[in-house]
């Protein structure tokens, strides 16, 4: 162990010496001998000579053998001393990267840590190798301004001489084409990673057992789980079953090793599933795993489902009209046709589809057709015309269909049995004349209805003038008619009026008595209709206007006798001693007769509008409220006694006959007669004051016997005591004087009681 320290110290030592200048070194030597003769310092000269060139020797290949080794290892490295001097550098000290790990970054060289921040020069790697620190694989970046950043690995030692740190060894390891490499390996796999977890299908991982490893975003969206809850588990149990799918694309990709395609229902989803399994090989060409993909084409068997559904509608509706309906190509040739057109050619689908259809016509009719299917084809146009076949009308449309370029491949022909339509619409024209006819009668009877009503309050003279004249325009021949009303005398005719042959007339009836007649006269000939040249439906409209005229004449008498009716009624309800009123819901007091102001102090004026409960005495609201109850259900009010305010403040009782006034089913106001019972009324509480005050007096009568009897007795008993015969008569005499008052008191008592009671026999109480 002493030996080694010591054969370290003097490597130690030597390496001091081999960098001594020769001078020196002999120097040292004579310093520390005995002075030597000029022989012996001739030799040792030599000596030390041959000793510095063979240690220099020997430096060179060490580090010839150390660049060898560090290059052997793909490194380069640098040895520093105690004092973080670079004693030894592989590649030179003009290598940019030996420049930034010694700390001589010029030039703007200099050395980051990965994440950017730069290398402060006491964190060197190696001052921190000297510092005892060892680094294994550190990764630097190396920035010089201009070329590309170098990436290298470094490793730094520490060299430790007995125990203490006499150096450090740094190497380093360009890996730039690894960082490279593994950076565009990430990023090949971000990006394979993102376009995995964004493909819209379903994609699992899994292995040959069906157990899933890992699926895409689609996928665990799919079955609702996340990822930690579908590691590990087969395919088949994350939709709840126990064994595979009986059809399954795996399988069948496990054992034929090659890329296979099911479709299938999935009832757990719903949804029609495109499953494709792809396996993937070991380097034994045995399946290692298994990428499914699953396509939801749900949509796509539900477009095949309605396709085929669209197909047979599309044949339902080809069927469906009454039309014939017929598909040709460019030359008439028939592609299609429906049910009509087969039963209209009498001939079956398979027989005509394939044939032309002018063979079908005549030379002549057949190229007519040719002509217009040419130029539907040249034109794009539809065409349509009217056609005649074997006796039948039809209207036909010749409609192209065209492809993407525009060229006309097809045309549709629609051919619509229009004969019943061509034999109506001769009856239609027929119809139409007869209801402009109708029209015209009904226009002359809304003018009659219109010229009663305006001039339902004037004459009648005016309402026959205008009758007259718009008479004739009901009429089928309005230009060549003439009329006339005559009624009591009186002749209303239009100008040029001529009675003719061609008349026809209507009387005029009145309280079934004939008191006019109302004439149509043709002046000129005209066709037989239903009634010589005139129609049945004019006649009556004749009738018509004469009873109009009769119920209007009747009706102006009815307001004759009305108005004196009323005119009578009105004096009446004026002369009325009762106070006579109508009043609405809506709108209060209507009427009410000048009886108000002899009983209430009010003129008519001052009360018109008004509510009748303003006038009613709080205590007498809770009875009317009940008449207004039995009002409003439609029933009359008899006998209703209510107190009102006189306008001077002061009451009158007043006793009220209620009727209701009915419209429309509902009842709307009401009629009252109110009668003035004031003074009766006066008259009932005075008597019934005296009534009560006879009560009282024959209670009191019955009281006053009671109360003097009882003294009386007393005071006569007191007088047997005396012993004067004298005064105890003259007592007694008293007494008895005052006991025959009491005997009368007790006859009026008797009396009053008997008056009291024949009072309230004959209800006179």
């Amino acid at each position: 162990m002493q030996k080694t320290e010591q054969c370290q110290k003097g490597r130690c030592y030597m390496d001091n010496l081999r960098n001594e200048p020769l001078d020196r070194l002999q120097q040292l030597i004579q310093d520390a001998l005995p002075t030597p003769n000029s022989q012996l310092q001739e030799r040792l000269k030599a000596g030390i000579e041959a000793l510095l060139a063979e240690n220099r020797d020997l430096a060179a290949r060490a580090e010839r053998e150390h660049n060898a080794l560090l290059a052997a290892i793909g490194r380069r490295g640098i040895v520093y001393d105690a004092a973080g001097k670079a004693i030894v550098v592989s590649s030179g000290e003009g290598d940019r990267v030996a420049r930034a790990l010694l700390g001589r970054g010029e030039g703007g060289t200099a050395l980051y840590y990965p994440d950017g921040n730069p290398v402060r020069p006491e964190d060197l790697p190696g001052r921190r190798a000297i510092g005892g620190e060892q680094l294994i694989d550190v990764r630097f970046i190396l920035h010089d301004g201009q070329a590309e950043e170098i990436y290298i690995s470094v490793s730094a030692t520490p060299i430790v001489t007995g125990g203490t740190i006499s150096g450090a060894v740094v190497t380093w390891l360009d890996v730039t084409e690894e960082e490279r490499t593994r950076r565009r390996v990430e990023e090949m796999n971000r990006l394979l990673e993102g376009l995995f977890e964004s493909l819209g299908d379903i994609v699992a991982v899994q292995l040959p057992d069906h157990t899933i490893l890992r699926y895409n975003r689609t996928g665990y969206e799919l079955i609702g789980m996340r990822p930690e809850e579908v590691r590990g588990r087969k395919c088949y149990e994350l939709i709840g079953r126990t064994a595979p799918c009986t059809v399954c694309a795996t399988a069948h990709a496990v054992v034929s090793r090659k890329r296979e395609v099911v479709e299938k229902f999935v009832p757990e989803f719903g949804r029609y599933l495109e499953c494709r399994s792809s396996p993937i090989l070991d380097e034994n060409g045995e399946v290692a795993f298994i990428v499914e993909q699953l396509y939801d084409v749900t949509d796509r068997k539900r477009a095949e489902d309605e396709l085929r559904e669209s197909e047979a509608t599309a044949r339902a509706l080809l069927n469906a009209p009454s039309e014939m309906i017929i598909l040709l190509d460019r030359t008439g040739r028939l592609i299609e046709v429906n049910e009509t057109a087969t039963r209209r050619f009498a001939r079956s689908r398979e027989d005509l589809i394939g044939r032309s259809l002018f063979e079908f016509f005549p030379p002549d009719e057949a190229a007519v057709y040719v002509a217009r299917l040419g130029e539907v084809v040249a034109s794009g146009r539809p065409a349509r015309f009217e056609d005649a076949w074997e006796g039948r009308f039809y209207d036909v449309i010749l409609y192209p269909a065209a492809d993407e370029r525009g060229n006309v491949v097809r045309v549709a022909a629609v051919a619509r049995d229009v004969t019943g339509k061509k034999r109506g619409e001769d009856a239609l024209r027929k119809r139409t004349h007869d209801l402009n006819e109708r029209v015209k009668e009904l226009s002359v009877l809304y003018e009659v209805s219109r010229i009663i009503e305006r001039h339902s309050k004037s004459s009648l003279d005016e309402i026959f003038r205008e009758v007259v004249r718009v008479l004739p325009s009901g009429w089928e021949f309005p230009e060549n008619a003439v009329a006339r009303i005559t009624v009591q005398g009186r002749r209303f005719a239009t100008e040029h009026f001529e009675e003719t042959p061609w008349r026809q007339a209507s009387p005029i009836v009145v309280l079934g008595e004939t008191v006019g007649m109302v004439e149509v006269c043709y002046l000129h000939e005209r066709p037989e209709r239903d009634e010589g040249p005139f129609l049945a439906e004019e006649r009556a409209l004749l009738d018509i206007v004469a009873g109009r005229l009769g119920g209007t004449i009747e009706r102006f008498q009815a307001w004759d006798s009305l108005e004196k009716s009323e005119s009578q009624f009105r004096e009446i309800m004026q002369q009325s001693f009762d106070m006579i009123y109508t009043c609405y819901k809506e709108g209060g007091i209507a009427y009410i007769s000048p009886a108000v102001t002899r009983i209430l102090g009010y003129t008519p004026d001052e009360v018109l509008g008004r509510k009748c409960r303003d006038f009613i005495v709080p205590a007498s609201l809770s009875a009317w409220e009940e008449g207004r109850k039995k009002i409003a259900r439609g029933e009359p009010v008899e006998g209703l006694e209510v107190e009102f305010y006189r306008k001077d403040g002061s009451v009158a009782f007043l006793e009220l006959n209620e009727s209701p006034i009915v419209r429309d089913r509902s009842v709307i106001g009401v009629h009252v007669v109110g009668r003035d019972v004031t003074e009766r009324k006066q008259n009932e509480q005075l008597r019934q004051h005296a009534f009560e005050q006879i009560e009282r007096n024959i209670e009191q009568f019955a009281i006053l016997g009671d109360h003097i009897r009882q003294p009386l007795q007393v005071i006569l008993g007191m007088s047997e005591l005396l012993d004067e015969e004298m005064a105890t008569g003259k007592i007694r005499e008293q007494v008895a004087r005052i006991n025959g008052y009491i005997a009368e008191l007790d006859r009026g008592w008797i009396e009053s009681r008997q008056v009291r009671e024949f009072l309230r026999r004959y209800d006179l109480a």
